[in-house]
C-alpha cells in the first residue's frame, strides 16, 4: 500500500489510460464486510482498526472487492475455524476483464492454512489495423 502511494502517478495513468491494478495477497485483516458477520470473535477492536485501514487505502486507491464476502480462505492450525485474511482487489475499471474470482476448496496443500486463489480475467487486446497513408 506505501508503494503504491507512493508511485501513484506511475502506476495509474500509462500513456493510453488508466492502468490496472490487482491487490492480491494475505492482508491478516478481519472485517464484516468479508467475514462471517456472526463469527464476532474475530471482529476486536484492535483487528477492526487495522482492517479500517486497509479499507481506506483500498477506497483512497479506487480499487473494489472481488472475491465475494464471507468465502473462506484460512483454516486456523489451532482452532481449526475458518476465515477470510486473503483478498482480491481490482481497479474499479478493470472489473469488466475479470471473468470469475473464487478459492479452489479442495486445493489446500499438505500443511498449508490458505486456500489458493483462482482469478480469471479477459486480457484480450483490442488491435486496429493501421490504415496506408498515401505519400504525394
Amino acid at each position: 500500500m506505501e508503494f503504491h502511494h507512493r508511485n501513484r502517478a506511475s502506476l495509474e495513468q500509462t500513456t493510453v489510460g488508466k492502468a490496472h491494478i490487482i491487490w492480491l495477497r494475505d492482508f491478516n485483516r478481519h472485517h464484516p464486510l468479508w467475514d462471517r458477520p456472526e463469527d464476532t470473535r474475530l471482529f476486536t477492536n484492535e483487528a477492526t482498526e487495522a482492517a479500517k485501514k486497509l479499507i481506506k487505502a483500498v477506497a483512497d486507491t479506487g480499487l473494489e472487492l472481488m472475491l465475494l464476502s464471507w468465502i473462506p480462505t484460512h483454516k486456523h492450525s489451532v482452532t481449526k475455524h475458518w476465515s477470510r485474511l486473503d483478498q482480491v482487489f481490482l481497479s474499479a475499471h478493470s472489473n469488466r476483464s475479470l471473468i470469475s474470482c473464487n478459492m479452489l476448496l479442495g486445493e489446500r496443500g499438505t500443511n498449508r492454512d490458505h486456500l489458493p486463489v483462482l482469478m480469471e480475467l479477459d486480457l484480450a487486446v483490442i488491435t486496429i489495423e493501421a490504415k496506408p497513408i498515401l505519400n504525394f
